[in-house]
């Protein structure tokens, strides 16, 4: 084909159909003059908006190749303020309207980017776009990306039951309490509850215990056992430390005692119900994976065992610390270290064997 017989439509597109909605025009607008007077009226209505300029831009366009004898018209069409099915529908009918009955050798589209290049697959059902020129003026086609997307996250954030929870439950929970408090002269009260409700959301959803307990109540009663066992596990090592700590400032002449004894009288005085914590979650995890018939209770029972070897070397080097004899102290340390590692040979020995030939447990 030659140069005398080409034609081409220099396109705008108006998704959100900007130009409907501030001078009332009906798309499409096809014509040199009809077009320069659109985006007229519509940098009257309003000065900011980027479409104005993008038709400035496609009558720029149309002059240049026009001096080059370059046959050309130029066209708006506009979609729908849903940017979304309606819109696209619509912009496809305005463009089969214009390259209906017209010998158009391709289109070239005039553009500022975003969402009005999502039409190009529609565009290109008619005729191939032979040129994209995108228009940049007062933002930047990145930064109104990134509001979309971020508009988009924010959407979900609002209207997603699973992020909503945490992005609106959560805060809208400390602000009535600390309201509340407030208002009752509890300021002081207020703020502690605010960091408590804060610590407490970002440990249960930063170490994934929201997940991990709705996966043991799917598990039927082995899940529940489990969950027991876990609940109560922490609540006797939060009794136990506070325990050791009340038997550390209780001691006689606490003020005047150092570091190392006031280390010796905390893990003295929280040993028994720290161990016992420790020992509650073992057993449940123990009989969990017994009734389900899994590998992993020969784990538990060693960390059992484990327990019952660690409990006399801690509490003799917490006499120790406290200032019990030195070298007595010392050599029962040694020797429970030693009895312990000798036990730990002899039960590694006894059941890693099996354990090899029989398979690694499963993961959880």
């Amino acid at each position: 084909m030659s140069g005398q017989t080409e034609r081409y439509l220099i396109l705008c597109v108006d998704r959100d159909d900007d130009l409907g909605a501030k001078t009332k025009l009906q798309a499409p607008i096809v014509g040199r003059d009809a077009a320069q007077a659109a985006a007229m009226k519509l940098v009257m209505a309003d000065p900011e908006e980027a479409d104005a300029n993008t038709i400035f831009a496609a009558v720029k366009k149309y002059d240049e190749l026009a001096v080059k004898g370059t046959a050309c018209e130029v066209a708006i069409v506009c979609g729908d303020a849903s940017r979304g099915f309606d819109a696209d529908r619509r912009i496809g009918r305005e463009i089969q309207s214009i390259v209906k009955g017209s010998e158009y050798t391709g289109i070239i589209l005039v553009s500022d980017g975003g969402e009005d290049e999502q039409v190009i697959p529609i565009i290109q059902s008619f005729k191939p776009i032979v040129s994209v020129q995108r228009v940049t003026v007062k933002h930047s086609q990145t930064v109104e990306e990134t509001y979309q997307i971020l508009g988009r996250y924010l959407r979900m954030l609002v209207f997603d039951p699973h992020y909503s929870r945490w992005a609106l439950g959560v805060p809208g929970l400390i602000f009535i309490l600390a309201g509340i408090l407030i208002a009752s002269g509890h300021v002081f009260e207020a703020g502690l509850a605010t960091l408590l409700i804060i610590g407490g959301t970002f440990f249960i959803r930063g170490f994934s215990i929201d997940r991990t307990v709705a996966g043991l109540l799917q598990r039927g009663p082995t899940g529940y056992m489990r969950l027991f066992s876990m609940v109560a596990s922490v609540l006797v090592v939060i009794v136990g430390i506070f325990s050791g700590y009340s038997s550390m400032v209780s001691a006689p002449n606490y003020n005047t005692l150092t570091y190392r004894v006031d280390a010796g009288n905390l893990i003295g005085g929280s040993l028994n119900l720290v161990w016992a914590g420790i020992a509650i979650y073992a057993v449940g995890a123990l009989l969990s994976h017994l009734a389900r018939d899994s590998i992993r209770w020969r784990r538990d029972g060693f960390v059992l065992v484990m327990l019952m070897l660690f409990y006399l070397p801690m509490w003799t080097f917490s006499q120790f610390l406290i200032g019990a004899s030195a070298a007595e102290s010392t050599v029962l340390l040694i020797s429970y270290i030693l009895l312990g590692l000798a036990v730990i040979f002899a039960l590694t020995t006894a059941i890693y064997p099996r354990v090899r030939a029989k398979g690694f447990p499963e993961k959880e």
